[in-house]
């Protein structure tokens, strides 16, 4: 039930906006993501995300903006003559992220902030096996975002960002826990394109 109001939501985020004459619109994009402390290496795990977002300016300079998003996150090993490993690790995430944007110029902006996530689902498999791990994944996220946009026409515009979890999305299997080191985490790299509504498309 949580997940389908918070589904419902992330498409009622950018009619709230307009109706309320804050700025609104949609996102889609592609991740490219990893985990930190499992047992692959590299952003080799490509996903989806899309959702809305709502922002107001806080003066000439700045804004304010919340996101509401589907997010696809995980890790991946594909077997090689090299590398006979199979690993898969799908997580997928309802994301909230609140943002400060400092609008450098007409066109191009930069951003930071953090996110919260629900995570909604998950998938492993360990050389096409299933019995992978007995440890739990947390419900709850939290993530720190950098990132910059690029305006490509009054309505478009281009977002790269990184997203990094500050807790961990689970304990390591050994249970094992060394400082800042306290389980697993996830690692994004998204690139997306948002579409303003209401503005001038000329």
């Amino acid at each position: 039930m949580k997940t389908k109001k918070l589904i419902l939501l992330l498409f009622m985020l950018p009619i709230m906006a307009v109706a309320q004459k804050i700025e609104g619109g949609l996102i889609a994009g592609v991740n490219a993501t990893q985990v930190a402390g499992d047992v692959a290496a590299g952003y080799n795990k490509a996903g989806i995300t899309f959702g809305g977002f709502a922002a107001f300016n806080i003066n000439q300079r700045s804004e304010f903006r919340m996101e509401l998003a589907f997010s696809q996150k995980g890790s991946r090993v594909n077997p090689s003559e090299t590398e006979p490993r199979q690993y898969l690790l799908r997580v997928n995430y309802i994301d909230i992220p609140f943002l400060y944007r400092y609008l450098y110029n007409t066109k191009l902006s930069f951003e930071g902030g953090l996110s919260y996530g629900y995570l909604i689902s998950h998938y492993e498999e360990a050389d096409y096996y299933t019995d992978v791990s007995s440890t739990e994944f947390n419900t709850h996220a939290l993530n720190i975002i950098v990132g910059l946009s690029y305006m490509l026409s009054p309505r478009f515009s281009a977002n790269f960002r990184s997203v990094n979890s500050i807790i961990p999305i689970r304990p390591h299997a050994s249970g094992v826990k060394r400082l800042f080191n306290s389980g697993q985490y996830n690692d994004v790299l998204t690139l997306s394109i948002n579409y303003y509504f209401g503005r001038n498309g000329n």
